[in-house]
């Protein structure tokens, strides 16, 4: 019984490898699409703009060909420059033995579109601001309490001179967090620019996150600006109480000398009401909610 089952399992396994290679040894068709990269640039230039970015190869090759090709798979089509600069148009059909990767044997049917347009430029390095790309949430009573710090905040970045005069920050690449209820830092890397390099791709995030809370702070002077010299003002009443909203370990420590109020005397003469709301200057990383009274009425007095 064991020698039936041997030889059945042989005779199975066998059968396979006959069928695979007569498979193998007919022809098929396939296409492939590549992205366009360049080589063979100048030193000191690089390539800007390709039109297009991408192309389709159709390839006809016998089976096993094929299954090469698939088990080390090629996302690029290599174009040479071969040290020129500027506007170039190239055909792709002659950049066929610049990508080795296709082998010998290979039939190349159709490439499209078949010119390549290609800018190449003189290298441009520019410190360039970092933002940051965050998709955030926080548990309840938590949030942000000052802005995300980036270090560096700029780096040095090489690319086509005409594109990096345009470019005046990089992001980061997308960064999620769930649920955030304490400070958190990590590190991320720069989103990938074609035809850029970065003289470093990672830089740190830092997120302050605090417990939010509203605290009121009261007895803030209201004063006149641009009043005449022989004007007075007087405002009814002359102070305010502001509430604030922020992290609890910056607004928790604002007091009524951190935070000014004014009224402009020309908003004075245009008034048509009687009474104006202040402009209230408020610290940084905090949120005004608030004013009482909202607006104050007043008396210009003119002197003799």
């Amino acid at each position: 019984m064991k020698n039936k089952v041997v030889i059945i399992i042989f005779s199975l396994i066998f059968s396979i490898i006959v069928w695979g290679s007569i498979t193998l040894s007919d022809e098929f068709f396939t296409s492939y699409d590549l992205n366009v990269v360049t080589i063979n640039t100048p030193k000191g230039f690089v390539c800007g703009e390709t039109n297009p970015k991408t192309i389709e190869v159709k390839l006809k090759a016998k089976g096993w060909q094929l299954l090469n090709l698939n088990l080390n798979p090629s996302t690029e089509f290599f174009v040479s420059v071969s040290g020129d600069s500027g506007s170039i148009t190239a055909d792709a059909y002659n950049q066929i033995p610049e990508n080795t990767w296709l082998g010998s044997g290979t039939s190349i049917i159709d490439i499209s579109p078949r010119k390549i347009s290609l800018d190449v430029e003189k290298i441009k390095i520019k410190k360039i601001k970092v933002e940051a790309v965050t998709d955030l949430t926080f548990q309840k009573g938590y949030g942000l309490a000052t802005h995300i710090k980036i270090y560096p905040d700029s780096v040095l970045v090489a690319g086509p001179k005409s594109a990096i005069e345009k470019t005046f920050s990089v992001k980061t690449k997308k960064i999620s967090f769930k649920s955030l209820d304490r400070n958190t830092k990590i590190i991320t890397e720069l989103d990938d620019l074609p035809g850029f390099e970065y003289q470093q791709n990672q830089v740190e995030l830092t997120f302050d996150v605090q417990r939010i809370v509203d605290n009121l702070v009261e007895g803030i002077k209201v004063v006149v600006k641009n009043i005449p010299r022989d004007r007075d003002v007087v405002l009814i009443p002359n102070f305010i109480n502001c509430s604030l909203r922020g992290g609890i370990n910056i607004i928790g420590k604002i007091t009524s000398d951190q935070i000014t109020a004014s009224i402009d005397y020309r908003d004075i003469i245009l008034d048509t009401l009687g009474s104006l709301k202040p402009t209230v200057n408020i610290p940084a990383n905090s949120e005004l909610l608030y004013t009482k009274p909202e607006e104050l009425r007043y008396i210009i007095k003119k002197f003799e």
